[in-house]
């Protein structure tokens, strides 16, 4: 059960580290004409936090270890960090005027607001795997 969990943080952190980059450094968000240079830089930022997060939990995940399940319980807490943080400001956009995505570059799938859909199945993936991780018995050294 131990491999089913690491390959499901290892699905979460590639979509919380390396797929925003791809989607992000674009004229929906870093190069939008319409935002300011400050903006830009804080998402930069964000990007940039993301996949070094992201990196480092595979390293935690694939790496050396003299104690596997310590590591995993360590990645599955920062990926939920990771994800918190992204609902957190999907609830509470209308408090600070934001909004899920720019209107000329919406994606829906079934439906759905793409970014809520990804990080949705991502979300699920990792609070399965958590759940695999936090309710495996310590096994003695």
């Amino acid at each position: 059960m131990t491999n089913i969990a690491r390959i499901l943080l290892t699905i979460a952190a590639i979509q919380y580290g390396f797929v925003p980059p791809i989607v992000d450094l674009s004229d929906s968000h870093v190069f939008h004409i319409g935002w300011p240079p400050h903006a830009r830089f804080h998402m930069v930022w964000l990007l940039c936090m993301g996949s070094g997060m992201a990196a480092f939990v595979l390293y935690l995940i694939w790496g050396p270890a003299r104690d596997r399940l310590h590591q995993l319980k360590l990645t599955s807490i920062l990926g939920i960090i990771i994800f918190g943080g992204f609902f957190t400001a999907a609830i509470f956009r209308s408090i600070y005027g934001g909004a899920l995505a720019d209107p000329e570059h919406q994606i829906l799938v079934l439906g759905i607001d793409g970014n809520v859909f990804a990080f949705g199945i991502a979300a699920l993936l990792q609070i399965s795997a958590m759940a695999i991780i936090w309710t495996r018995p310590r096994q003695s050294p």
